[in-house]
């Protein structure tokens, strides 16, 4: 995100913030130059996950039992059709 100095004086306090929760560097212009506004600390990317209950819905032991995509049947479907 890029923004002037300017615009960084009125509301410093919330470009912060954001930096601080988003972690994305904010890039600041005065007369031509730029700097960077960045976190100190890198940001763990896995913690932005979302808990989600019941995603896993019965016994996940048998998960590699589960059905997924056949891809040999979804060819023949799809010769079929352009026949």
């Amino acid at each position: 995100m890029a923004m002037s100095a300017t615009k960084l004086r009125a509301d410093i306090y919330r470009v912060i913030e954001g930096v601080i929760k988003s972690g994305v560097p904010v890039e600041i212009e005065l007369r031509g130059k730029k700097v960077r506004i960045v976190p100190a600390e890198q940001r763990d990317k896995l913690a932005n996950l979302v808990k989600r209950s019941g995603v896993i819905v019965g016994d996940s032991g048998r998960i590699d039992q589960a059905r997924t995509f056949d891809g040999a049947k979804w060819r023949r479907k799809w010769d079929k059709r352009l026949k």
